[in-house]
């Protein structure tokens, strides 16, 4: 029997891409650090800046990696299909550079634009608060190039190092500021926005031959569809925070002590999400290099041991959320915390079906088939918005159902897509090069 139990250990470790577990490590430290952070305002600030704390948070973690996430992973398969073939990627990573620069500049703009909006609905009417989301935004920039490069080159050790560091530079620093009595909302806003730069150079410091000079870079090999990968990452962000994102904007101010407790029970929920974002980090490199060489069997038979690992993963995710969820809750974030089991188990559900949809979605990615997924994640939004307009009944249990249907929604439409895109792939052997 024991022979038998490590034969399965043995098959589900094999089925994670190589280098998630480094980066898992980091993310352990980040996910706990999260929380951590989490539990640290919700004790220390007043409803309503704890409310106004997580509009920072949600805006800032919507445009962050919806906006430089592609940029990240466009780096990360180009880099390390240059690597596969021995060319050094100095000018892609430059290339890449000005591109995230540009991206910075005209997110600005548009933020200042709307910040009228932004600070009315999501940032409680603070200035301060919108000022760190503008400096979080060009951190994070400079992190998920820094991270491309390091996931491109397999540097994964250093790669879940500044993952972790983000974590625990946010959480070591806010509970710094409770200790010395400057626990308020406007200096967690600046502990929130400085957590990028801090891990960017921790990450880096010491690492050398990650960029090698090679041959000149034209954009065509960065990506031909930045912008609907641009497009697919923010509505896929955007889907993974609507549950929070359409409460907030529905619920009057007297309900935000009920927010406070729906915005905790939520990232109870996003467990599944954050611990994915390890094999995330490993997958894309992985899959680009097996497409690379032309082993499409490979590339089919990774995926498909994947997919179960996520989907066992997930059913035991959201058995516990039903069952221990809301004494995970109380313990974590004091007797105040009163979300019930079926809405943990609820928002859960939503959260591993945008988990199984991302898996997917990495093969669409690797693959380079970037509309029909970037329709996928925006198909999945107008779901949730439709329903938030249309359904009658308390606004969180609307939020929680529009959550589930959306992600059900978007993960349906990749998982049709990529069987298809799959099966396409299966009839040459040919290595898929970037076009």
């Amino acid at each position: 029997m024991s022979m038998i139990r490590g034969h399965r250990v043995s098959a589900a470790v094999a089925a994670l891409p190589t280098g998630t577990i480094p980066v898992g490590l980091g993310l352990v430290v980040s996910g706990l650090a999260a929380y951590g952070f989490q539990i640290i305002a919700f004790r220390s600030l007043g409803t309503e800046s704890y409310a106004a704390l997580n509009g920072l948070w949600v805006t800032a973690f919507v445009l962050a990696p919806g906006l430089f996430l592609p940029l990240e992973q466009e780096v990360a398969r180009a880099v390390a299909h240059r690597h596969s073939i021995g060319l050094g990627s100095r000018p892609l990573f430059l290339k890449a550079s000005v591109v995230g620069a540009g991206l910075v500049i005209v997110t600005i703009v548009v933020l200042i634009a709307a910040r009228g909006v932004i600070e009315a609905k999501l940032l409680r009417g603070s200035d301060g608060l919108f000022a760190a989301l503008v400096v979080a935004l060009v951190g994070f920039a400079i992190m998920s190039l820094a991270r491309g490069l390091l996931s491109g080159n397999a540097r994964f050790g250093r790669y879940g190092l500044v993952v972790g560091t983000d974590g625990a530079a946010r959480v070591l620093l806010a509970a710094g500021l409770v200790i010395v009595g400057y626990g308020t909302l406007g200096w967690f806003g600046a502990v929130f926005c400085l957590a990028p730069f801090v891990a960017t150079v921790v990450g880096l410091a010491g690492v050398k031959r990650v960029i090698e000079p090679g041959p000149p870079a034209p954009m065509s090999e960065l990506s031909t569809a930045i912008g609907w990968l641009l497009l697919g990452s923010t509505f896929a962000q955007a889907l993974s925070y609507s549950a929070y994102i359409g409460a907030s904007v529905t619920a009057d101010r007297s309900q935000d002590a009920e927010l406070g407790a729906f915005i905790a029970g939520l990232f109870i929920a996003r467990i599944p999400l954050l611990l994915f974002q390890a094999v995330q980090a490993a997958l894309l490199p992985k899959l680009a290099g097996l497409l690379g060489r032309g082993q499409i069997d490979e590339f089919r038979r990774g995926l498909r041991r994947l997919v179960g690992l996520v989907v066992g993963a997930s059913v035991m995710g959201v058995v516990i959320a039903l069952f221990a969820g809301p004494t995970i809750g109380r313990a974590l974030f004091g007797p105040t915390f009163s979300l019930s089991g079926p809405s943990l188990a609820l928002l859960t559900g939503g959260v591993c079906l945008v988990v199984l949809a991302l898996t997917f979605a990495q093969a669409m990615i690797a693959l380079r088939r970037y509309a029909i997924t970037a329709f996928a994640w925006v198909a999945g939004v107008g779901v949730f918005v439709v329903w938030m307009l249309l359904g009658s009944g308390d606004v969180f249990a609307r939020s929680e159902i529009g959550f589930v249907l959306a992600a059900a929604v978007a993960a349906a439409w990749i998982l049709l897509a990529a069987r298809r895109a799959i099966r396409d792939i299966r009839t040459t052997s040919a290595p898929v090069h970037g076009r």
